[in-house]
């Protein structure tokens, strides 16, 4: 059966990214990969990272989504000028910026929606900015009784569900999709903690880490 494959801030972390990846063992054939954003910036591998993503959107085609994060837009914002391609080299990440400006800031499937940070039940409060950096639901002061969304952004020590009452609880494999609440799976791996994924397989989630090689810890 088709899964669904969730993955965020990697942050230049090519290693992890890679094993995690191997553990998860897509089937190119069939399933679906959602990043969240933030390949780049603080990690030791910024281009590695953008390879392998590179090499996701060859494999996969339209089933490879990759949304917009901040880490992304902030590169975009440095460089408003370059419209073509730039040269290659192997240590310039400008060579990926047409692909990083056409990146959606959202993306929407029957079940869930996909985010880099906040997402809100009124769509006028969903502005780019909020979409980017909103926190508001895991620091519980907004409560989301909305379509389930998949979020990164904000570090934490494992990945958390918050329900539509604002109750916060650990993902587990086995747990059943929730169809309300929100998700949020950016488990820190630039600082110490762990590279999570996770696979969504008939409405039940699997949940895959990786341990992080940075030095700095939670």
């Amino acid at each position: 059966m088709a899964k669904t494959i969730i993955m965020t801030d990697v942050h230049g972390c090519s290693r992890e990214f890679r094993e995690l990846i191997n553990l998860v063992r897509p089937d190119y054939s069939d399933d679906t990969f959602v990043f969240l954003g933030d390949a780049i910036d603080r990690g030791p591998d910024d281009w590695g990272v953008l390879e392998q993503l590179a090499q996701l959107r060859w494999l996969l085609e339209e089933r490879f989504i990759w949304i917009m994060g901040n880490h992304e837009q902030k590169l975009l914002d440095r460089h408003p000028k370059k419209k073509k391609l730039p040269a290659y080299d192997r240590h310039d990440i400008l060579y990926f910026l047409p692909v990083l400006r056409e990146l959606p800031y959202y993306a929407e499937n029957e079940h869930s929606i996909f985010v880099h940070a906040g997402f809100g039940m009124n769509p006028k409060k969903n502005t780019h900015k909020f979409m980017l950096e909103d926190r508001t639901v895991l620091k519980g002061q907004r409560k989301y009784s909305g379509k389930l969304y998949f979020a990164g952004h904000s570090p934490i020590p494992y990945v958390t569900y918050v329900d539509p009452y604002g109750n916060m609880s650990r993902v587990e494999t086995g747990m059943e999709l929730p169809e309300h609440g929100a998700i949020f799976l950016d488990t820190g791996c630039c600082i110490g903690g762990w590279l999570s994924a996770l696979v969504i397989e008939d409405h039940v989630i699997t949940v895959y880490q990786v341990r992080s090689r940075q030095k700095v810890q939670f």
